[in-house]
């Protein structure tokens, strides 16, 4: 071995491979911080459930299979985007939240419900029980909603399996079950007076006895002010 450069010593010994792996090996002390593509490497070990979707036209897509045990299990499907892609379009980048919760076996089943935001995000959610405790899950959205990022999650009892080329249908499966949209009003989408009990302040109908400031004591249609029989009643 006399007369050998520290290369050459290497080779001889065969450490090279062993040498050119620990050149790419990660520091225990770096927690992860030298890891090059860091979202990659989470995508890789599960630790974020997340991957892209596209939805080309308007209609039904079967967005995910999911397998929900009763007494019970839970579910979330998370997606951000929306249809169309128009700078200045603040209503187009949103969030749509789909929540699935499993029954307590009397009856068997799921319920969905559908957290929405902008018009131009999911409108509608539905499911189709294909056997035991399994179940498709449909969504509805318009078109152009194209490249969204969709993330999930769900109980250790359960499991999501979310399709990045989703089925489509025109129409919702005529044997799906409808779920629940709920709006979450906001200063873009803005509720009517309809929808939270109120008068519109362009005029509209009271229906039975209005009191200001006091109990009403006329009945009928009837407004009292000041004492609670006094005021104004229709045919009084």
């Amino acid at each position: 071995m006399s007369g050998k450069s520290v290369d050459g010593l290497i080779e001889y010994v065969g450490l090279r491979e062993t040498i050119n792996h620990a050149a790419d090996a990660l520091l225990k002390s770096q927690n992860g911080g030298d890891i090059p593509d860091k979202t990659r490497f989470a995508r890789t070990i599960g630790a974020v459930t997340s991957t892209s979707v596209t939805f080309g036209e308007s209609g039904w897509f079967k967005i995910a299979t999911v397998f929900m045990p009763q007494a019970t299990s839970t579910a979330v499907i998370k997606l951000y985007g929306g249809s169309g892609f128009n700078v200045g379009s603040f209503e187009q980048p949103t969030i749509s939240e789909l929540v699935l919760r499993a029954g307590n076996g009397s009856p068997v089943g799921i319920t969905a419900t559908l957290w929405k935001r902008s018009p131009n995000g999911v409108l509608e959610c539905a499911w189709i029980n294909t056997s035991g405790d399994t179940y498709d899950i449909y969504i509805n959205i318009v078109q152009y909603a194209y490249w969204l990022i969709a993330q999930y999650d769900y109980t250790g009892n359960a499991n999501v399996t979310l399709y990045s080329a989703p089925e489509y249908s025109e129409t919702k499966p005529a044997n799906a079950t409808n779920g629940q949209t709920y709006t979450l009003y906001n200063s873009m989408m803005k509720p009517t007076p309809e929808d939270v009990g109120a008068l519109s302040v362009n005029g509209g109908r009271l229906n039975g006895p209005l009191g200001i400031g006091t109990d009403n004591a006329l009945g009928g249609n009837s407004i009292v002010f000041g004492d609670n029989d006094t005021g104004l009643k229709q045919n009084g």
